[in-house]
C-alpha cells in the first residue's frame, strides 16, 4: 500500500509540475467540447437541449474520458442530480430520481429499456462507463416517450459511432486490489464501421472502514468481484441510409459480504447477460424511418449456503419497433412509432414460466409556432399488456424562447404509469396476481438563462410536482409472508438548480465549473393503515437536500478535475425518527490527467484520489463506504 501511495504521489506531483511548466502543442483534453451541441435522445423530441420541455443533464465524451475506469453508478453519483443508493464497492448500486424508487426510473440503452422485468430496476455498478459515448439524465420524461416504467424520468446510455480509426489499451490499478484492463478499438473506412470495447475487472474490495456498531476500524471480507464485458459493433453508413448491429456480453461474479453486522458471509451472485441490437435507418427528402430489433437474455443466480437459499432465474426479451418522422413544413414535424415486445421469465421462485406480451402505438408530433419561438410537444401513447390490460398515456410539453438564445421558458404535464414487476405478480410465496400499475400525474416548469457575460454561463431552474397513486409496497400478511399491494399514495415535489460556467482565456487555458443543487420532499399523503405514523413524513432513504459540484481546469495536455458531493440526512424508517437515521456526508474526489504524444502513440495518465479526507459514511444503513482510496490509469492509443 505504501508503494502504491508513493507511485501515485509521484505521478500527481509530476502532473502538477507539467500543468505549470508545459507549453502545449495540441488541445486533446477536457471540456473544450462541453458546450458544443449534443443530440438529445433521452426525450424522443428532435430538438436541441435548450428547446426541450424538461430538464436534461448531459455527461458527454469529454467528461467521460476522465472517468473511464469508473462504473456508471460512480459517474452518476459525482456528476448528476441522481441519488445513487450504493452498498459500497462490489455491491449493488441503484438510482433514485426526485425521491422515487429505482423501480420508477427507466434505464435505456440506445432507446431500449434494460431494467430487469423481474426486479424492475438496473444494478448500475455492473455497467462500465467505458462502454458508453455519453450519458443523459432526463428528469420528467413521460411514459409517452418509452412506455411504462419511468414515473420519475429516464437514464439514457448511448454507444454511438466514434470518428476515426484507432486502438486503445487501458490499464487501471488502485486500492483494495482494483485491477481493470480495457480495450477500445475502432475502424472506419468508406462508410464501414467496426468497433470493439472490452473489459476485465477484478477487485478484492477488502477496504478498511469504521464499524460504528463496534466502534472500531475493520476490513471488508468476502467482497471480491470479477467482471468481464464485450461490446462489438459492425455497421455501414450510406448517403441516405445506415445500418448497425451491436452485441453486448456481460459476465459478473460477486461475493456478497452483506451488511457490516454480518460475519462470515458465504453468499455469492452471478449475473450474465447477452444483448443484441440491430438498427436500420433510411432517409428521404423529408422522411426518415428507423427500425430496431433487440434480443436479450439475462441469467441471475444467487446462492447462500448459510441459510440454504439457492435462486436461479433467466429472462428473455424480444423487442421490435419502427418509428417514422416526416417534416410536413417548417411548423410541423409528424412523428410516430409502433412496437411489440415479448418477455419470458423462468425461476425456481415462480410456479411456472411467466410471460408478457406488449403492443404499443405512439404519436408525438412537434409543432413550431410564432416564427419558431414557441414549440409545442403533444404526445399520446397506447400500451397493451397481456397480463394486466391497456394503458393510455398523454403528455403535453412546451418551450418558449422568450429572448433569442438567452432566455427559455419550458414546462410539461403528463399522466404516467409503472407496470408491476414479475416478482410482484408471481413470486412464490407472496406474489399478488391482482396488482395494478402505479400511476402518476406530474407537472414541471422551468427556465434557462444564458446571460451575456465574459464567462460563458448557463443557469437552469426547475420546479416539479408528482401525485403518485397505487404505489406498490411489500408488507407482511396475516401469515407473516411479505406480499405486494397497491396501498401507497405519495406526493413528490421539489426544486432543482443547475449552473454551468465555462471560461477559456487563451488557446491553452480553460476552466469549467458545474454545480447541481436539489431540494426534494417526498411524503405519504394518505394513511395506509390505522394510525399510520408515516403520513406527512419524508420517505426512507430519501435526502431532502443534495448538492454536487465539479471544477475542471486544463492547460494544454494537462487537466485537473475536482469533484464534491453532499447528501443531507436520510431516515431509515418512514417516520423521520432522527434516532434511526444516517448522518449527512460530503465527499471530495480529485483526478489529474496528463497526455503526451510519443511517436505515433498517444499516452494518457490519470491519477485519482477518492474521498480525499477519509470521510466515514453510509449511504444505506450498515453498508460502510471506503475511506480514502487511490487509482491510477494508463492509456496508450494508436490512431491509423
Amino acid at each position: 500500500m505504501i508503494k502504491l501511495w508513493k507511485r501515485l504521489g509521484t505521478a500527481i506531483l509530476l502532473c502538477a509540475f507539467l500543468l505549470i511548466q508545459q507549453s502545449a502543442y495540441g488541445q486533446l483534453v477536457s471540456d473544450t467540447l462541453q458546450f458544443e451541441e449534443i443530440e438529445v435522445v433521452a426525450t424522443r423530441i428532435s430538438q436541441p437541449r435548450d428547446y426541450q420541455p424538461t430538464h436534461i443533464e448531459l455527461i458527454d465524451s469529454s467528461r467521460l474520458s476522465l472517468l473511464q475506469s469508473l462504473s456508471v453508478a460512480e459517474v452518476l453519483s459525482a456528476e448528476s442530480s441522481l441519488f445513487i443508493k450504493g452498498n459500497g464497492p462490489g455491491g449493488l448500486a441503484t438510482a433514485s430520481q426526485r425521491g422515487l424508487s429505482a423501480e420508477q426510473i427507466q434505464v435505456l440503452w440506445e432507446g431500449i429499456p434494460i431494467n430487469s422485468p423481474m426486479l424492475g430496476q438496473t444494478d448500475l455498478s455492473l455497467l462500465p462507463a467505458s462502454f458508453f459515448s455519453d450519458i443523459q439524465v432526463s428528469s420528467g420524461v413521460p411514459s409517452t416517450a418509452f412506455g411504462g416504467g419511468g414515473l420519475s424520468g429516464a437514464l439514457y446510455l448511448s454507444s454511438d459511432w466514434e470518428s476515426g480509426s484507432h486502438i486503445s489499451l487501458r490499464q487501471s490499478a488502485g486500492s483494495y486490489g482494483q485491477r481493470k484492463t480495457m480495450l477500445n478499438a475502432n475502424y472506419k473506412n468508406n462508410g464501414w464501421l467496426f468497433s470493439v470495447r472490452g473489459l476485465r475487472d477484478y477487485a478484492s474490495n477488502d477496504y478498511k472502514y469504521f464499524n460504528r456498531a463496534y466502534n472500531e476500524v475493520r476490513r471488508r471480507e468476502h467482497n471480491r468481484s470479477k467482471r468481464y464485458g464485450l461490446m462489438a459493433t459492425i455497421g455501414k453508413d450510406y448517403s441516405n441510409k445506415q445500418w448497425k448491429s451491436t452485441l453486448w456480453i456481460a459476465d459478473s461474479d460477486n461475493e456478497i459480504s452483506g451488511n457490516v453486522l454480518k460475519t462470515n458471509s458465504q453468499a455469492s451472485q452471478t449475473d450474465r447477460s447477452v444483448r443484441w441490437l440491430s438498427t436500420y435507418k433510411h432517409r428521404w427528402a423529408k422522411t426518415e424511418i428507423n427500425v430496431k430489433n433487440y434480443l436479450e437474455r439475462e441469467a441471475l443466480n444467487y446462492f447462500d449456503p448459510q441459510i440454504g437459499t439457492r435462486s436461479f432465474s433467466t429472462t428473455r426479451r424480444w423487442l421490435m419497433s419502427a418509428d417514422i418522422k416526416h417534416s410536413l413544413n417548417k411548423h410541423l414535424l409528424l412523428k410516430g412509432e409502433i412496437s411489440g415486445e415479448f418477455i419470458g421469465a423462468e425461476t425456481n421462485n415462480y410456479s411456472s414460466l411467466k410471460t408478457r406480451q406488449q403492443f404499443s402505438l405512439l404519436a408525438n408530433p412537434e409543432i413550431m409556432l410564432l416564427d419558431e419561438v414557441l414549440r409545442v410537444y403533444p404526445a399520446l401513447r397506447l400500451d397493451n399488456y397481456s397480463d394486466f390490460g391497456t394503458e393510455l398515456s398523454p403528455s403535453l410539453g412546451i418551450n418558449y424562447e422568450l429572448v433569442t438564445n438567452r432566455l427559455f421558458l419550458r414546462g410539461q404535464l403528463s399522466r404516467d404509469f409503472n407496470p408491476p414487476t414479475f416478482n410482484g405478480l408471481y413470486w412464490n410465496p407472496g406474489g399478488n396476481p391482482d396488482l395494478k400499475a402505479e400511476y402518476s400525474k406530474s407537472g414541471e416548469a422551468g427556465l434557462i438563462i444564458k446571460p451575456l457575460l465574459p464567462v460563458r454561463t448557463s443557469f437552469e431552474l426547475t420546479a416539479y410536482y408528482y401525485d403518485i397513486k397505487n404505489g406498490i409496497r411489500w408488507n407482511p400478511n396475516a401469515g407473516g409472508i411479505y406480499e405486494p399491494t397497491n396501498i401507497a399514495h405519495a406526493v413528490s415535489k421539489g426544486v432543482e438548480i443547475q449552473v454551468d460556467n465555462y471560461l477559456q482565456w487563451s488557446p491553452n487555458w480553460s476552466l469549467h465549473i458545474k454545480q447541481n443543487a436539489a431540494l426534494n420532499r417526498t411524503e405519504i399523503v394518505e394513511p395506509r393503515s390505522a394510525d399510520d405514523a408515516a403520513v406527512g413524513k419524508q420517505l426512507r432513504y430519501t435526502p431532502q437536500w443534495k448538492y454536487n459540484g465539479s471544477l475542471n481546469i486544463s492547460r494544454g495536455l494537462v487537466a485537473l478535475l475536482l469533484q464534491y458531493r453532499w447528501i443531507s440526512r436520510r431516515y431509515v424508517t418512514d417516520t423521520e425518527d432522527i434516532n434511526n437515521s444516517l448522518d449527512p456526508y460530503g465527499v471530495f474526489d480529485a483526478r489529474l490527467q496528463w497526455q503526451r504524444k510519443i511517436g505515433d502513440i498517444d499516452i494518457e495518465a490519470i491519477a485519482a484520489i477518492n474521498n480525499i479526507f477519509g470521510k466515514d459514511y453510509e449511504i444505506i444503513q450498515w453498508y460502510a463506504q471506503p475511506r480514502q482510496n487511490l487509482n491510477f490509469t494508463l492509456t496508450a492509443t494508436y490512431q491509423f
